[in-house]
């Protein structure tokens, strides 16, 4: 296959950028897409000269499309990602690639027994600090991983949810923002450190009159041994969110991370002990004594010409670097690995962690207790059911009331 036939599902919002990446990819051609809303399906299939449609199975019908990109609301993404897979289609699906564990299994299940690929659109492993700090992992700069501390710390108004009625609700988010924000951070706790093996977490309402969680502080131990404690919430304005990963041979820290919703320039420091840790604690006398360690920072490629910024006497000045990043780098590994064979750079049994990993959190704070991963399927289905349905619901909190 030399061009590839592309169509996209759902153009409301996202997707009418998967629509302008498709068109600039020289190795595909948009002639398809798909939306309920049958004025922008007019609209955009006339400027655009494409095939326009608003029931997505008619498109599929139509045997016009070799892969596509699935726009639309969570609950939508395993209903559609199903039927494109038994018709044969590719698919790119934003995230989530599901709200369930249950649904992710049965998507990688499909495509691996019909040849097909899945892309799934976590595109802040392309940001250049991701990239530098899995760099840094990867290749033993800080030893073996220890701990991990993170945060993610955003404001949403009720305006937010009002706008998408949709993000507020179980049935149709899969959750607040574990599902809507923390996702994207999730995945790249799993790309760079691995899986979780347990997690014990509170989530629940502080301030917003949606259904789903908009605060979640999360205790884990990864199947590496690594300890982490992570803090996601859309209750404060966005400053000094903070990434720590430790090993035993140095620690990695990002201060004030910027790239919360896009890859901005970053402040990345390295220290280095003199010796491991291991060493460090039979070798040291004093009881107090603490290890030599040296801090040195890490410039990430590209960075923006500006005025310096100035963190622990370091300076920062570097000329631009323009490269495609975020979702046109999916895209193109995506139709890459369609053409050529592979795997797209973020493949849907690379994202399924993340949603048993989100799961895994719903599950443990709902229920009160301490998850062992791999999550049971039945049991977080039911308790989904439950959700979605009003029968169960997360705490409010208030005041220290719940």
């Amino acid at each position: 296959m030399d061009l590839v036939r592309y169509g996209v599902i759902g153009i409301s919002g996202i997707g009418n950028l998967h629509c302008r990446l498709a068109r600039k990819n020289t190795n595909t051609e948009l002639v398809a897409l798909a939306d309920i809303n049958t004025d922008v399906v007019k609209k955009k299939s006339a400027q655009w000269g494409v095939h326009g449609f608003t029931d997505y199975r008619d498109m599929l019908d139509a045997g016009i499309v070799d892969a596509v990109s699935i726009a639309t609301p969570h609950h939508l993404h395993a209903i559609i990602g199903q039927d494109c897979l038994e018709a044969g289609v590719h698919i790119f699906v934003e995230k989530p690639l599901a709200n369930r564990v249950s649904e992710a299994d049965a998507m990688i299940a499909k495509a691996k027994s019909r040849n097909l690929k899945i892309c799934v659109g976590h595109q802040y492993r392309t940001h250049r600090s991701s990239k530098v700090m899995k760099q840094l992992i990867d290749n033993g700069n800080i030893g073996k991983i220890m701990r991990v501390l993170w945060t993610w710390i955003e404001f949403r108004p009720e305006s937010y949810y009002a706008r998408d009625i949709w993000r507020c609700t179980w049935r149709h988010a899969g959750g607040g923002v574990l599902m809507n924000q923390a996702s994207h951070d999730l995945d790249l706790i799993c790309w760079m450190i691995g899986k979780p093996a347990q997690v014990s977490a509170f989530a629940g309402s502080q301030l917003h009159q949606a259904e789903i969680e908009d605060m979640v502080c999360a205790s884990v131990v990864f199947e590496n041994g690594a300890f982490g404690s992570l803090q996601f919430t859309v209750n404060q304005p966005k400053g000094y969110n903070i990434r720590q990963i430790a090993g035993d041979k140095g620690v990695i820290i990002m201060p004030d991370a910027q790239s919360l919703t896009g890859d901005q320039d970053e402040q990345i420091l390295v220290g280095r002990y003199k010796d491991p840790l291991p060493v460090s604690i039979s070798r040291l006398n004093g009881i107090a004594e603490q290890p030599e360690m040296i801090w040195q920072p890490v410039e990430l490629p590209g960075t923006a010409k500006k005025r310096p910024r100035k963190f622990w006497g370091w300076k920062s000045e570097k000329r631009v670097e323009k490269k495609p990043r975020g979702l046109s780098v999916l895209m193109n590994s995506f139709i890459d690995a369609i053409i050529n064979g592979g795997e797209p750079e973020v493949s849907g049994k690379s994202a399924h962690p993340t949603v048993e990993f989100i799961n895994a959190i719903i599950l443990s704070s709902v229920r009160g207790k301490t998850v062992t991963l791999p999550v049971d399927r039945d049991e977080y289905d039911a308790l989904f059911d439950e959700l979605r349905t009003g029968k169960t619901k997360l705490p409010t909190y208030s005041e220290g009331r719940f």
